[in-house]
């Protein structure tokens, strides 16, 4: 059975045509039947309901043309290709409900065609897809915010190792050929800090470091807690004498004793930085890099940094 004779009204008789009318009158979603000049020849029950279409609908049979009238779904060039091309189309559009609140609906025009494939009108379909539409959009919230959840550090919401991968490995992609700076920062003194007071307390005051190190940074620069009592920074499009300034900058912010806490509560920093090109170092190679520097400055006795350059 092709489509003339199952979709027109004008190959089949008069008391199928009655029937298919009933079955589309039937339909929970609104159906319009244009002919193939675009006068409106039937429109269905949940149609002439839609508060968006009716004085449209009013307008149409009264004989206004479609290209004269603002119809969702539906307009004069829409219909011509449709008429054209003979084959379907499907739009979808943000529509108000009937409670005033945002709706998504998809729209399909279907050619229909006579007994020798011309194509002589256009069926529209209206389908409600708003609870897919926002199904889909609290799933993706929700990957969002699994996503964000796997890049961040639970005690003091930084970015976690992971991240600082990531951001290393598209630097590595960037043809920019930009100088970076690869911070690797070591706690010096926290373990008797965490023995004393507790684990809680050492929580707190891994939670304040961060804090403290946030303030000593630029907004762009990034910050991470990659375990432990060990943090990094990535600075990007930074000289050497930047990147010695930080480094010397965030070892001050850590001179001060954490005045709420009885001895021990003095920290330290051991700083390794690594400086390298976008583009031209490998993110494995820049991570043991800062991380050999930070050793060295450590065994120098602490509280201070080591450049390294690749």
């Amino acid at each position: 059975m092709n489509q003339a004779d199952t979709l027109s009204f004008h190959t089949v008789s008069l008391s199928s045509a009655a029937r298919l009318q009933q079955l589309f009158m039937a339909l929970p979603y609104p159906v319009l039947l244009f002919d193939g000049c675009g006068q409106l020849e039937f429109a269905n029950h949940a149609a002439q309901c839609c508060p968006d279409a009716q004085p449209v609908l009013q307008q149409l049979a009264a004989g206004v043309p479609l290209a004269s009238v603002m119809l969702p779904g539906l307009d004069a060039d829409s219909f011509a290709r449709v008429l054209a091309t003979a084959a379907p189309q499907s739009t979808e559009l943000s529509l108000p409900q009937a409670d005033g609140k945002p709706g998504h609906y998809q729209f399909t025009l279907t050619p229909l065609c006579d007994a020798s494939g011309k194509v002589d009108g256009v069926l529209q379909t209206r389908h409600d897809v708003t609870r897919q539409r926002q199904e889909a959009q609290r799933l993706q919230l929700l990957q969002g915010h699994l996503l964000e959840m796997a890049h961040r550090d639970a005690l003091t919401n930084l970015a976690n190792r992971r991240y600082l991968e990531l951001k290393l490995e598209r630097l590595a992609a960037d043809s920019a050929a930009s100088l970076c700076a690869l911070l690797f920062i070591d706690l010096d003194r926290f373990k008797p800090i965490n023995d004393v007071h507790g684990h809680d307390t050492g929580d707190a005051v891994l939670s304040a470091v961060a804090a403290r190190l946030k303030q000593a940074l630029r907004g762009t620069d990034l910050l991470a807690r990659i375990g432990g009592d060990e943090f990094a920074i990535l600075l990007e499009g930074v000289t050497e004498s930047g990147a010695r300034a930080v480094a010397g900058k965030i070892i001050q912010a850590l001179e001060q004793p954490f005045a709420e806490l009885s001895p021990p509560n003095r920290l330290g920093l051991s700083v390794g930085v690594c400086l390298f090109k976008s583009g031209a170092a490998m993110p494995a190679e820049v991570l043991v890099e800062a991380d050999q520097a930070m050793y060295r400055a450590k065994r120098r006795g602490g509280g201070q940094f080591e450049l390294q350059q690749l």
